[in-house]
């Protein structure tokens, strides 16, 4: 009997077909997860940065992911090689790392890659690699490397320096439309001439390396514009928000 595979499903193989859509999870719950799989999104971004969770937390968010055939890619604040080999021996989707320079996408590369391409700690007796069950240490390490993805954010106001660099790293090059704006002095007001100009450099930067965009949205009409222009990575929202929303339409 052939074993039974136990990662989450291939969130590269989703993007490279199209579009994807997902949103940004900051509660810790399976529930959470087994809902926002049915409502449909292609994947979620488990918000290890900003939400209150523990590396615990977001490596049970990663396995209820997988439980339910829905992709999760962790966002985390900073390389830490522990934490990320963690949540990838989860079978974490990718790694999302805020705040991301030439430097720090090189690094991510690192560190969500088996050699040659990196430098991630090996081990099979893990939940990505089956638990060593019916899998060699050759085809692990051949899946991982070609499926686990490495998201860079630009979010600061010296997004261009090394950007060439920065792409030739990344899997997929996010905009992170709210703290970028605060870098470049405009808080908030994402159509602002500084915005424009910096969202052009990013696009046209990855467009070069032939990377897809990704970017957060906050409103649905908002997603539906992206993907318009182009942009195949698509965070929408977070749960956080919809339950905000639905609480406040109820009340109302």
């Amino acid at each position: 009997m052939a074993a039974v595979s136990t990662h989450a499903l291939s969130l590269r193989s989703l993007l490279d077909a199209g579009p994807v859509v997902g949103t940004f999870l900051k509660i810790p719950r399976f529930e959470v997860v087994d809902l926002l799989a049915i409502a449909g999104f292609d994947f979620v971004v488990c918000d290890y940065e900003h939400a209150q969770m523990t590396i615990g937390d977001a490596t049970d968010i990663v396995r209820a992911g997988v439980g339910r055939g829905l992709p999760v890619v962790v966002r985390v604040p900073s390389l830490d090689r522990g934490e990320i080999n963690r949540l990838l021996e989860a079978g974490a989707a990718g790694i999302q790392l805020a705040r991301g320079s030439a430097d720090a996408s090189a690094g991510l590369r690192t560190l969500v890659s088996y050699p040659p391409l990196g430098s991630r700690s090996v081990s099979l007796g893990q939940p990505a690699a089956n638990y060593g069950i019916g899998v060699t240490l050759a085809e692990h390490f051949e899946r991982s490397n070609r499926e686990t993805l490495a998201v860079g954010q630009f979010e600061t106001a010296d997004y261009a320096d090394g950007i060439d660099e920065a792409m030739a790293a990344l899997d997929v090059a996010f905009i992170g439309p709210v703290d970028l704006s605060v870098d470049l002095g405009t808080p908030g007001d994402l159509n602002s001439a500084p915005m424009q100009e910096a969202t052009a450099a990013i696009e046209a930067a990855a467009a070069k390396a032939g990377k897809p965009m990704g970017v957060f949205t906050g409103t649905a009409d908002a997603a539906t514009a992206a993907r318009a222009k182009g942009y195949r990575y698509i965070v929408t929202g977070s749960d956080l928000s919809m339950l905000s929303a639905g609480a406040r339409a109820h009340v109302g």
